[in-house]
């Protein structure tokens, strides 16, 4: 007899919990609506106070390894050995995003006497500054600086 009421206990809480699932989907009214998320067209300018330089100590393992590279959401967007000038802004135009939370991020190797270092990271949306920073490095240290920036809300 406790057999028999221990299943009966199981089956009314199974169908207990099934009668509320099923009832919690169908008020949803099971409709799938798509969103395309909007691209945008942004312009990252980034301003070094030194000019690029190879790694001295990079080894070669048969990946060649830049002086200066910029990276947006993971991708590689600009990379170099030279001309990246000291004070001079390196603009890269028509970059596409979607709405979000992005980051651009700056690896570069200075030379190895000169002081101090920083890089100045603009980000501009429709000619209007969207997000900027400054970031300082000290002497003989690797640049490897990022901004985390939000376009808003995807549409």
């Amino acid at each position: 007899m406790k057999f028999l009421l221990t299943l009966a206990v199981w089956i009314v809480t199974a169908a207990i919990v099934l009668f509320f699932f099923a009832y919690r989907g169908a008020e949803k009214g099971g409709e799938y609506v798509r969103t395309i998320a909007k691209e945008r067209e942004i312009t990252v300018e980034i301003t070094p106070t030194f000019s690029t330089a190879k790694d001295p100590f990079a080894l070669d393992v048969g990946e060649k390894t830049k002086g200066f590279s910029v990276i947006l959401d993971g991708k590689k967007v600009f990379e170099a050995d030279e001309g990246v000038t000291k004070g001079v802004p390196l603009v890269l135009n028509a970059l596409n995003i979607s709405g979000g939370k992005h980051e651009v991020a700056v690896n570069a190797v200075p030379p190895a006497e000169g002081g101090a270092n920083a890089v100045r990271i603009k980000v501009l949306e429709g000619g209007l500054v969207i997000a900027e920073d400054t970031k300082w490095f000290e002497d003989g240290q690797d640049i490897s600086a990022a901004l985390m920036f939000d376009t808003g809300k995807e549409q």
